[in-house]
């Protein structure tokens, strides 16, 4: 049964992943801005700067339009 689970969820992963994606945009999780810009990476990973609310960090979201 946990297998059959599996392997529907398999198949929905699959078949999202032919499907053209649009546009993507960066938001910033404070205040809701699009003005988001990469930041720095190397060691520490991706982070983002917010041109707003001046937040840094690793979490955005990410919105298809």
């Amino acid at each position: 049964m946990i297998e059959d689970d599996l392997d529907a969820i398999e198949k929905e992963m699959l078949e999202d992943l032919k499907k053209p994606k649009g546009r993507r945009i960066l938001v910033c999780p404070v205040c809701g801005s699009t003005e988001v810009t990469y930041y720095m990476g190397l060691k520490t990973g991706y982070q983002y700067q917010c041109n707003s609310c001046n937040y840094v960090g690793a979490v955005v979201l990410e919105m298809e339009c």
